[in-house]
C-alpha cells in the first residue's frame, strides 16, 4: 500500500502530496528529493471551502493546477504525477456547495472533472469520487454518473474523495467497499484516511494520505511547532503505520 503525505523537507519518502493551495513547501520537498520520489499527489486544494462563504474555485484555478502539474513533471521526470480534478465536497457544510436538490456538489464535481479532461487532456488527472455527507451510497450516484459520462474508460486510478472529515469509521468502511465493488479492478485512493480504518481496508484499497503525523496521537499535546517535532512526530506517525501493517514494501 502506498501511504502519500509531505514529511519534514530533511526526511526522504516516496509517495509525496502536494497541497495546491500552498505548492511552495510540496515543490521545495519533491526538489530537494527529486532522484528519489515514486510517486507525487497534487490535490484539488479542496480546503478552501473550510469557509462557508466559499463556493467556488478562484478564477483560473485548473490552470494553476495545470502549471503546477508541468513545474513537478520537470522536477520528477521519472515520476508518476496525478492532479486531483477540481471536486465539490459536501462534508466541511453540509447542502452549501449544492446548486439545487437536482444539482448538488455530486453533479457539480462531475462537470468540474468533464472540464477538466476536455481542456487538459494531456494531464495526468485523478479522479475524485465524490458523495453527499454521512450518506456512503451516494458514492454510487457519482460513479455510475462518471460511468455514463465515459469518464472512468480507461483510466485505473480513482480517488474516494469524500472522507476528509469523517470520523465514523463505519461510514468510512461502508463508502469504501461500496467504491471497492463498482470501481474493481481499479486502483483505489482514499483522500485524509484515518489510519486505523486504512488497517481494516488494506486489502481493498491502493493508497491513501494524511497529513494527521503533524499532531501526537496522545491527548493534550500541542501539534509540532520546529523541526526538531516535525521530525518526532512523523517518525512515530511511520512506525504506528509499520505496526498496523501498512507500510509492507516501501522503501524510505
Amino acid at each position: 500500500m502506498r501511504f502519500y503525505t509531505l514529511p519534514p523537507i530533511k526526511i526522504f519518502w516516496p509517495h509525496v502530496l502536494i497541497n495546491a493551495n500552498r505548492p511552495e513547501t510540496g515543490l521545495a520537498y519533491v526538489r530537494t528529493h527529486r532522484r528519489d520520489v515514486e510517486a507525487i499527489i497534487i490535490d484539488s486544494g479542496i480546503e478552501i471551502f473550510r469557509d462557508p462563504n466559499v463556493k467556488d474555485y478562484p478564477p483560473g484555478h485548473l490552470k494553476r493546477l495545470v502549471w503546477l502539474y508541468n513545474r513537478v513533471r520537470c522536477l520528477c521526470s521519472d515520476a508518476e504525477v496525478w492532479v486531483t480534478a477540481p471536486d465539490y465536497c459536501d462534508d466541511y457544510h453540509p447542502g452549501a456547495l449544492w446548486l439545487n436538490a437536482d444539482f448538488t456538489n455530486i453533479e457539480r464535481t462531475v462537470e468540474s472533472v468533464k472540464r477538466a479532461l476536455t481542456e487538459h487532456p494531456e494531464v495526468d488527472w485523478l479522479i475524485p469520487v465524490q458523495g453527499h455527507y454521512r450518506e456512503p451510497k451516494s458514492v454510487a450516484y457519482c460513479i455510475s454518473l462518471y460511468e455514463q459520462e465515459g469518464i472512468l474508460d480507461g483510466r485505473d486510478y480513482v480517488a474516494v474523495a469524500n472522507l476528509c472529515t469523517e470520523r465514523r469509521h463505519d461510514i468510512m468502511v461502508e463508502t469504501i467497499l461500496i467504491a471497492e465493488r463498482m470501481l474493481a479492478p481499479k486502483r483505489i485512493h482514499v483522500f485524509g484516511l484515518d489510519v486505523d480504518v486504512a488497517a481494516k481496508v488494506k486489502q481493498r484499497i491502493f493508497s491513501f494520505d494524511s497529513l494527521a503525523w503533524t499532531f501526537p496521537r496522545s491527548p493534550g499535546l500541542p501539534s509540532c511547532k520546529n523541526s526538531k517535532q516535525r521530525r518526532q512526530y512523523f517518525l512515530a506517525f511511520i512506525k504506528r503505520l509499520e505496526e498496523l501493517g501498512l507500510l509492507n514494501g516501501v522503501r524510505w
